[in-house]
């Protein structure tokens, strides 16, 4: 970590360079005006408004002859500043701060500075990443290595083995399923998805995204309420689609057996609002705070599935594509998501 210049030694320089200068100028001033008088050029005789001229001529050629020895002194400074800025970036520290430059390396030190910034956001952010999806893989592995260890055993049943299977089957699909979300969450924070706008039938992408959740919904019984007539956006399909299907996935998983979920269109001084909206359990506030965030989940047992990435993942879409998602809820009764598409 670098170590900040304390202000009160810069201070302390500072004045004490004033204070030299003065002293320089003034003994500059006299050495001047007495050459002058040795040479002849000035004489006693001569009136003082002269001999006054020739002593502030050398106060002023001494001043600024010591403003171009600290100009140049600070110049070979931050120089250096720079040169060990660009060796601590490359060794990969990216502790910079190169405080006030030379107006001449001002735009060169602000430039370095950014990059260094921007270089120690991605090592972080690569760091988080890298820890979290350790964190979230480990539960599932665990779950399959502990199964696998009871078939190899052979000391069970038929039934038993099935079962076993099957917990190794959805543990599985849960690995995929993490490691796709983990990937496009991680593209979409580091901005490497091009997106590509274009007018679509908003009415069919989201009979397509209910039709894709429907092996959820029906597994649960759930009454889907969908209204939302025909209309045209303009917008990426895609990310839109995942926004939606995240969105209702979540209204299915937190809703109640025999439950109602509402899909809903509705169009207001030329915006478009998609009202996704559920009756079940609802969010209490520490959800609420945290619903958006990587890998929270409202059921921390882990009994309702899911990665914890499927919020965050909209959320970062509706950065993406200047959506604005309003969200309401209540504990018992409900929440309700409301998706405003920006118009063109």
């Amino acid at each position: 970590m670098s170590r900040k210049k304390k202000p009160e030694k810069s201070l302390i320089a500072e004045a004490i360079y004033a204070v030299l200068t003065i002293i320089l100028a003034c003994l500059f001033g006299f050495f001047v005006t007495f050459i002058l008088i040795k040479t002849g050029a000035v004489t006693v005789n001569m009136n003082y408004g002269t001999a006054f001229f020739a002593f502030i001529f050398g106060c002023v050629a001494a001043i600024l002859l010591c403003f171009w020895y600290l100009r140049y002194r600070k110049r070979k400074e931050d120089a250096a500043k720079i040169r060990e800025a660009t060796e601590k970036i490359s060794r990969g520290d990216y502790e910079i701060s190169l405080g006030k430059l030379v107006s001449d390396y001002k735009k060169i030190g602000e430039a370095i500075e950014t990059v260094a910034l921007r270089l120690r956001q991605a090592e972080e952010e690569k760091d988080d990443f890298i820890n979290d999806f350790s964190h979230e893989l480990k539960t599932p592995i665990v779950s399959i290595r502990g199964f696998a260890k009871l078939i190899a055993n052979g000391n069970l049943s038929s039934e038993e083995a099935k079962e076993y299977l099957s917990f190794i089957v959805s543990e599985s699909d849960r690995l995929v399923d993490l490691t796709a979300s983990t990937l496009m969450l991680d593209r979409l924070q580091s901005n490497r998805l091009e997106v590509v706008e274009r007018e679509f039938d908003l009415s069919e992408l989201l009979r397509k995204s209910i039709l894709t959740l429907q092996p959820e919904w029906e597994k649960k019984n759930i009454e889907i309420d969908a209204d939302f007539g025909e209309c045209t956006v303009k917008s990426n399909d895609e990310l839109l689609s995942r926004v939606f299907i995240n969105v209702l996935d979540n209204a299915i998983k937190y809703s109640r057996e025999n439950g109602k979920v509402g899909v809903y269109v509705t169009e207001s001084d030329g915006k478009i609002s998609v009202t996704i909206a559920d009756d079940g359990i609802g969010m209490d506030e520490e959800t609420k705070r945290r619903m958006f965030d990587k890998y929270f989940r409202a059921d921390k047992s882990r009994n309702t599935r899911g990665n914890g990435l499927g919020l965050a993942t909209v959320k970062k879409i509706a950065e993406l594509l200047e959506l604005k998602i309003t969200v309401n809820s209540q504990v018992e009764e409900g929440t309700r998501f409301t998706i405003e598409i920006p118009s063109e």
